[in-house]
């Protein structure tokens, strides 16, 4: 007796509507889960790191290192002094020679008064 009443019209909308999203989180998991394996498994491409030719790169002794980086053609040093300049340092990647020194101002914006 029961199934010879007409499903309403809004019911068989979310039916559908859960269907799908069933099908969207199914797809996303696979997603998610093919990425993990590609990432853990080192399938995915690799280059070799480029080693560099320079030999030496020279540095102020008051200034220690706080990141390193590689650019075309140049290897960049960010450093930062006792007083807390920091600067960004280029070097030639070829022989080590400096091409420029930049000082970093960092400049916060001011907060709104309450």
């Amino acid at each position: 007796m029961e199934e010879d009443l007409p499903e309403p019209a809004a019911l068989k909308r979310l039916r559908w509507l859960v269907t799908a999203l069933l099908g969207v989180l199914i797809v996303g998991m696979i997603a998610v889960t093919l990425t993990l394996v590609i990432g853990v498994s080192g399938l995915g491409e690799r280059t070799a790191p480029v080693p560099i030719a320079a030999e030496r790169l020279t540095l102020p002794t008051d200034e220690r290192v706080t990141a390193l980086g590689r650019a075309q053609g140049e290897i960049l040093i960010w450093t930062r002094d006792a007083a807390g300049t920091e600067r960004l340092r280029a070097f030639a990647d070829v022989d080590g020679t400096p091409r420029s020194v930049t000082a970093v101002v960092r400049e916060f914006p001011a907060l709104p008064d309450d």
